[in-house]
């Protein structure tokens, strides 16, 4: 039913077939975005304003909409924002990945730390924002081999994908008129 209290062992709603499209109660311990008077609309407004330049190659934009699809779904089951955040980290390793596969990256460069390092060495992760693609490997990493189920606060899986789409932009500029 609508309503009905979180699993208490999950941490998160119990889906039915009454309350699978109704709002997870776990959202009522967060506080919500003021972009909209309607919470469930402030997520949706606030997943959505985030978007990767028209630059960005399309994998990696059809990457980037499903792990938003997830992040906006959350709301129905709040678990779908941490496979919406596993599915960002992805976005931002393809992103390199394609960046290294476009400017000529030696075969040996096939993983993610290494795409870091080669664009790093080849200037074109700048070296300030070098320790920010590493804690993003340590994140996928981190991600993709869960011994529990993670649950992330909304503010902190929004300032996570302001920061995709900013590095993608880094990657992937806006070309000059």
């Amino acid at each position: 039913m609508p309503g009905e209290p979180l699993g208490r062992e999950l941490r998160f709603k119990r889906l039915t077939t009454e309350n699978w499209l109704t709002v997870d109660p776990t959202w009522a311990d967060f506080v919500m975005s003021q972009s909209h008077p309607d919470p469930g609309k402030a997520w949706v407004t606030d997943i959505l304003a985030p978007n990767l330049n028209e630059s960005a190659p399309m994998p990696v934009v059809r990457l980037f909409e499903v792990a938003r699809g997830a992040l906006v779904y959350g709301l129905a089951f709040y678990p779908l924002l941490v496979i919406g955040l596993d599915q960002l980290t992805r976005v931002v390793e393809a992103a390199a990945a394609a960046k290294c596969a476009e400017l000529g990256a030696p075969p040996g460069v096939n993983r993610y730390a290494r795409y870091v390092d080669w664009l790093v060495a080849n200037g074109v992760i700048h070296p300030d924002h070098e320790q920010r693609w590493r804690a993003a490997v340590a994140l996928r990493n981190e991600t993709s081999h869960p011994d529990e189920q993670n649950l992330y606060p909304p503010g902190w899986v929004l300032g996570l994908l302001d920061g995709t789409v900013e590095m993608i932009s880094h990657l992937y500029p806006i070309p000059p008129a």
